[in-house]
């Protein structure tokens, strides 16, 4: 009988941890959150080491230039990956028409949030993959990032008016850092 019991409980917390699960994974559909964080994970003493460019935040920042730099490749593709701290969170949103796109930008560096026709490279030639490890194919900067806005850190950028349909948007300094936004009717 307490077997019967155990596994009667198992089952219980197992389709609550699903039925909270699907929710979770769906919470950005059609939300009325339409919020996209710009996010990385600079550590201000190391990435500062040369020149500005990591805030000190709230939050703590703790991946050295050095580990930023050793994952921006992969022996496995010949192009440049980036290092996955670095996002846009989350990475897809489907908004009614009318709704705004708020990004905001949640780490220490500055990104942009710039609408692109075609996903490609930023504006920063090393972070495209030029000069990167023997056999590296660099990113062909997207033609968008010529005119992007800078979004300090703590700051944030609107984006209202998008027609229906589906919009690419792209950090033009960090051109790994990516997100759509399915605009529905």
């Amino acid at each position: 009988m307490r077997r019967l019991a155990l596994l009667v409980g198992g089952l219980v917390v197992l389709v609550g941890l699903w039925a909270f699960g699907a929710r979770v994974t769906t919470a950005q559909v059609h939300s009325n959150d339409a919020d996209i964080a710009l996010v990385d994970n600079c550590d201000p003493a190391t990435f500062n080491a040369t020149r500005p460019l990591c805030t000190q935040t709230p939050h703590k920042l703790d991946t050295t230039f050095a580990e930023f730099q050793a994952l921006l490749f992969s022996q496995l593709a010949a192009n440049i990956i980036g290092h996955p701290a670095w996002q846009f969170s989350p990475g897809y949103i489907s908004i009614r028409a009318g709704q705004t796109v708020r990004a905001i930008n949640a780490g220490g560096e500055d990104h942009t949030f710039t609408e692109v026709a075609a996903f490609g490279g930023g504006l920063v030639p090393p972070l495209n993959g030029v000069n990167g490890p023997a056999g590296t194919v660099p990113l062909v900067p997207a033609p968008a990032c010529s005119s992007s806005t800078i979004v300090p850190s703590g700051e944030t950028v609107q984006v209202a008016g998008l027609a229906p349909g589906v919009h690419k948007f792209q950090c033009c300094i960090h051109p790994w850092m990516r997100a759509v936004v399915d605009v529905e009717h």
